[in-house]
């Protein structure tokens, strides 16, 4: 990893294989120390409507300024009228 640090903190939202958002945080400069470092990004709603219900499909990464990943993990959002099932 560069001096630099972690450089950016990637999300791609994609739903039915189409790119429906993707942000992109820069994180910072950080050096090592013994405990954690805590990192809010700001809010996001997500979206609403009949025509926004489904799962998306969200993949997130860490990179540094060399553009290597560092963490790299996929989740999913569902978002239903009802949560009864």
């Amino acid at each position: 990893m560069t001096a630099n640090g972690l450089k950016d903190k990637i999300q791609k939202v994609n739903k039915l294989r189409f790119v429906f958002d993707k942000s992109d945080y820069m994180v910072g400069s950080y050096g090592p120390r013994p405990t954690e470092y805590d990192f809010l990004t700001t809010i996001e709603e997500a979206p609403k409507g009949m025509m926004a219900r489904g799962t998306y499909v969200i993949k997130s990464r860490f990179t540094d300024d060399d553009k290597h990943d560092h963490l790299c993990w996929e989740w999913n959002l569902n978002i239903k009228k009802d949560w009864k099932d």
